[in-house]
């Protein structure tokens, strides 16, 4: 562009737009080429410098805040670790809860919306573990029984969503779906959780689950387009 073409685009008078583009030409970021003016490959740098230092946080908030404001529903982003689920990016709704989530909060996998999605793809000797250690009953309908954990795996890995009602906490309902990414490998899970007296099961999947999973995609190709956000998993 030329300098009065700038100038017009930023709505900044040509004498601003000169000495700004003598100081971005002398830095590396810009070139002249006559009487127009082209980015220099040095203004890559500024993008890559953000990126290098962004983790999976930053980069899943928009989608999870996207989906409370579409529901009014707290909605989180955890990955796995052994028998529980760390939460690494959450948004809370106005919805009152008894238990507070924040990134960083860890919580029983076989009781959790997320945890139930993520242990579906683990391997099998580890659910086996799972399965056969001393589980914590938090409500009535928190499963604990191996027989009861099988099938809710077996479940969810054939839906690819686990819906859990009362299972942590009596009043609450959310649903989870797995997030991918490197070839289709399960790497995190993403939920939406509300009050049972707000949304009934077949309400929330079929008002929840397709944007549910759009934004589990999006992070998942977040994941792909950037590698170090795999990395930044085992930060948290």
């Amino acid at each position: 562009m030329t300098l009065s073409e700038i100038a017009l685009r930023t709505r900044m008078s040509a004498a601003t737009v000169r000495r700004s583009l003598i100081t971005l030409e002398r830095l590396g970021y810009v070139r002249r080429q006559g009487r127009h003016f082209l980015l220099a490959p040095k203004v890559l740098t500024l993008g890559a410098s953000y990126f290098e230092a962004m983790n999976l946080k930053e980069v899943a908030q928009p989608f999870l805040a996207a989906l409370m404001e579409e529901f009014n529903d707290a909605s989180s982003l955890t990955v796995l670790e052994g028998f529980e689920v760390l939460y690494v990016a959450h948004v809370a709704s106005d919805q009152r809860v008894t238990l507070s989530r924040n990134v960083g909060t860890r919580l029983p996998a076989h009781a959790t919306s997320t945890g139930l999605v993520l242990l579906s793809h683990t391997s099998a000797r580890h659910q086996e573990r799972l399965i056969s250690s001393q589980l914590t009953a938090y409500t009535s309908r928190t499963p604990v029984q191996p027989t009861t954990i099988k099938a809710i795996l077996t479940k969810a890995r054939k839906n690819d969503y686990v819906v859990a009602r009362d299972i942590l906490e009596y009043g609450s309902i959310a649903l989870a779906v797995p997030v991918r990414a490197g070839g289709r490998k399960v790497v995190a899970a993403v939920n939406c959780s509300a009050r049972t007296e707000a949304v009934g099961e077949g309400e929330l999947i079929r008002s929840r689950l397709p944007a549910l999973r759009d934004a589990a995609a999006k992070i998942g190709e977040m994941i792909d387009r950037y590698p170090q956000l795999a990395h930044s998993l085992t930060s948290y």
